[in-house]
């Protein structure tokens, strides 16, 4: 079942409507996994189409910047793909699009429409056709932010999926102790500090790069405030915030050092709404103060109507020797994972 067109549809309605598209359950479980790497998109059209104004609409699409990186990366990466080489090795991809030019009935008019989980689990599938180049690369403009939106969430919704097979559950249990909410978060996490006012989470990696091994880390970090003011949802109150949590509990590795927001880089802020409840969302670059550290963050600060308090929960990234996007985007699904913990399933 097809979503229907929606211009510049708000990221909460894009979900709402493309979680009722799936298949039918029985029917998803036939389906088989995805394929392709996280970030990836498989674009198959004919040479000309990809060569002609409507591969360069879909470059410009995907290839604008991912939001507050240290360095240039775009949104995807495209993977272009004849119609003759789409074969079922291809058809499971996580992200595929598919464009027709052509002179048919059905294609007087451009469309686009978007599936979840055509040939796979948890896959998107857009499909374009058009009569014209010109008409094909608009209809692909005019649902830019629409498919942009569908497929960074649903990456990050797979992350989410990977690490709640394996998550850490002594965390999980203590956060709903500690803190009244649930996180999921992957098993190698472990608390850096734990006190009254906050919980940061840190998680320590390897991975190889030019022959030799390299440190990354994933930081999380939860705390909350009384609720009094609608300002206290403003940018500047956040990273006031922000700043003073860090400054305190935050230390880097020298004597006097700390994590604080790198201003020199304006971040970017979003109010909207998670789980039903009005939230800000908060993406930019940290710095470690009086040392030479630094990198990407993403904040999410939502009204916990239960209590009148505000919670934040932050995850970031240090990995100086590989590209971040998709490190932020695991970092998101463990933020946005975020729920309330349910009183009655806690320790006596």
């Amino acid at each position: 079942m097809p979503i229907p067109k929606a211009i510049k549809t708000p990221w909460l309605l894009v979900l709402l409507v493309i979680g009722g598209c799936g298949s039918q359950e029985g029917a998803r479980f036939a389906l088989p996994g995805k394929v392709g790497a996280s970030g990836e998109i498989v674009v198959v059209c004919e040479n000309s189409v990809w060569s002609g104004a409507v591969g360069d609409t879909l470059r410009s699409i995907f290839g604008k910047p991912f939001p507050v990186l240290p360095q240039y990366e775009p949104w995807f990466d495209l993977v272009h793909l004849t119609p003759e080489s789409f074969d079922r090795f291809w058809k499971p991809h996580r992200n595929i699009i598919d464009l027709v030019l052509a002179d048919r009935v059905d294609t007087q008019v451009p469309s686009v429409s978007i599936y979840r989980e055509k040939y796979a689990r948890n896959q998107i599938y857009i499909e374009g056709a058009a009569r014209t180049s010109a008409g094909l690369a608009l209809a692909l403009a005019e649902r830019e932010e629409e498919m942009r939106s569908i497929l960074h969430r649903t990456e990050v919704e797979r992350f989410g999926l990977l690490m709640a097979l394996d998550e850490n559950e002594v965390i999980k249990a203590e956060l709903a102790e500690r803190m009244q909410l649930e996180l999921t978060l992957p098993r190698d996490a472990r608390w850096a500090k734990k006190n009254d006012e906050m919980g940061w989470i840190d998680r320590q990696l390897t991975r190889m790069k030019g022959g030799d091994n390299h440190d990354v880390q994933q930081g999380f970090v939860v705390y909350r405030e009384p609720y009094t003011s609608d300002e206290q949802f403003s940018m500047q109150a956040r990273l006031d915030k922000r700043n003073a949590i860090m400054r305190a509990h935050l230390p880097g590795p020298t004597k006097g050092s700390y994590m604080t927001t790198e201003m020199r880089y304006i971040p970017s802020y979003e109010e909207t709404v998670f789980n039903g409840q009005f939230a800000s969302e908060l993406r930019g670059l940290w710095r470690i103060e009086n040392n030479y550290m630094g990198g990407p963050f993403y904040s999410l600060t939502v009204l916990d109507e239960r209590s009148g308090e505000l919670v934040t929960v932050e995850g970031y990234t240090y990995a100086p020797y590989f590209d971040k996007r998709e490190y932020m985007r695991e970092a998101e699904a463990v933020v946005r994972s975020l729920q309330w913990a349910d009183p009655t399933k806690q320790k006596e």
